[in-house]
């Protein structure tokens, strides 16, 4: 009798949580230094603990979780060094792939770039932090999968887990969120404009500018020392499909 019944595959299930997981931190919706609840991601995710521990798991050994002597999971707090580190990176990386999207001749990208830039300003006007993050991050990738190299996107996703908690700090100050995208808003016209126009070096510069005039801000009004959200587990509202995993 009940060898007929069907197996579940768990590593699918597995996989599921860390992809929700990674797409979280990609877009913003933890901070640096976040205590992150086992038990509040599986009831949000809709799924057992295990899978959830399996995923963080992956995350620690990615350094984007980091463990503490009395065994709480967080987010990997802001260190400044290293994330001037990973910013001049990305300046360069992310620079580069603007480049190459802009000579792609991709007649798909400038419409999704134009509709996810307006999303992202009418998230910030309406202080809808984590919908502007996650339209920033959306318009970012967009133009990074037009260069056609899959390896680069990846190397970037990488880097934005290791500084998107950063990007969610803006939500802490709710007063701010209007300059700081409306900033972002004018970089990205640049990045469309070039890539319409189909100059790699314009397009290069206006990401780039982006990337740091962002991280000024932030950094100015940043306090580290604030004490960090706890524990949090929820962030998942926004994805669509990710409880019933």
């Amino acid at each position: 009798m009940y060898d007929s019944l069907p197996s579940v595959d768990v590593s699918s299930l597995q996989e599921r949580v860390y992809q929700s997981l990674r797409q979280a931190l990609l877009s913003g919706h933890f901070k640096p230094g976040d205590i992150l609840s086992i038990r509040k991601l599986a009831e949000s995710l809709g799924t057992s603990a295990m899978p959830v521990r399996e995923a963080l798991k992956r995350l620690m050994a990615e350094k984007v979780l980091v463990q503490s002597p009395n065994r709480q999971i967080r987010v990997t707090p802001f260190d400044p060094r290293l994330h001037e580190e990973f910013v001049r990176i990305r300046m360069r990386l992310e620079g580069y792939a603007a480049e190459r999207a802009a000579l792609m001749r991709d007649p798909v990208v400038i419409p999704r770039l134009e509709v996810l830039n307006v999303e992202m300003i009418e998230a910030a006007l309406a202080s809808q932090s984590d919908a502007a993050l996650e339209a920033n991050q959306k318009f970012h990738f967009e133009i990074y999968r037009a260069t056609g190299y899959p390896q680069l996107v990846d190397i970037l996703e990488n880097l934005w887990l290791r500084t998107g908690p950063f990007l969610a700090t803006i939500g802490e100050r709710p007063a701010n969120l209007p300059k700081f995208f409306e900033n972002g808003f004018q970089c990205h016209k640049r990045a469309i404009a070039a890539i319409l126009a189909r100059d790699g070096k314009a397009a290069r510069h206006a990401i780039a500018l982006d990337i740091r005039a962002g991280t000024l801000f932030l950094r100015k009004n940043y306090d580290p020392l604030r004490p960090s959200r706890s524990p949090v587990g929820s962030p998942f509202e926004s994805f669509e499909g990710s409880r019933s995993l």
